[in-house]
């Protein structure tokens, strides 16, 4: 290293003075455990002639935040059980009607099956009257199956929609 760093010297300083020695001199004195025990449990004259009412305003105001959270829940849980409520009152008014309409359509289906089959009780007399009285007209006969077959298949499909529509007012 070079003699310029070894030989520089700081200048004296009025606002910074160290120990020469390396005593204990600017060090703080600490008190012991039990002294500050002692100090905690017995207070001091100030601390005595404090006023309580920071303390108290304190406590209030914390009661009043718990007080206005437990009420915001109330409220809150209030409102939230009425839309429940009210929610589950439109649904079963919803659930009333549809059940209503497929009542009302099961009996349709019924009054119109109890129609074809009343028709097609009719044809079948139809039928056998015409084929005692015409005896062998085969455009007669073939027309009256036709129609038969039609009032048949209208029959078949009839009930299958009864079937629908019972099985739909099941699962309501």
């Amino acid at each position: 290293m070079s003699d310029k760093y070894l030989n520089a010297q700081s200048p004296t300083s009025s606002t910074l003075q160290l120990p020469a020695n390396g005593g204990q001199e600017g060090k703080r004195k600490r008190p012991g455990a039990f002294r500050s025990l002692f100090r905690a449990m017995v207070p001091s004259q100030t601390e005595a002639n404090r006023s309580p009412w920071p303390f108290i305003l304190t406590i209030v105001v914390w009661v009043g935040l718990a007080y206005a959270g437990y009420a915001f829940a109330v409220h809150t849980l209030d409102k939230q059980q009425q839309y429940v409520n009210e929610r589950f009152e439109q649904v079963q008014e919803e659930n009333q009607k549809q059940m209503v309409a497929l009542g009302e359509q099961l009996t349709q289906v019924q009054d119109e099956m109890k129609t074809v089959q009343d028709g097609l009780s009719n044809l079948e007399e139809d039928l056998q009257l015409t084929g005692e009285t015409i005896g062998g007209t085969n455009k007669t006969k073939e027309a009256l199956q036709d129609r038969i077959d039609q009032l048949n298949k209208q029959l078949v499909d009839l009930k299958a929609s009864l079937k629908k529509l019972e099985d739909a007012a099941r699962a309501w």
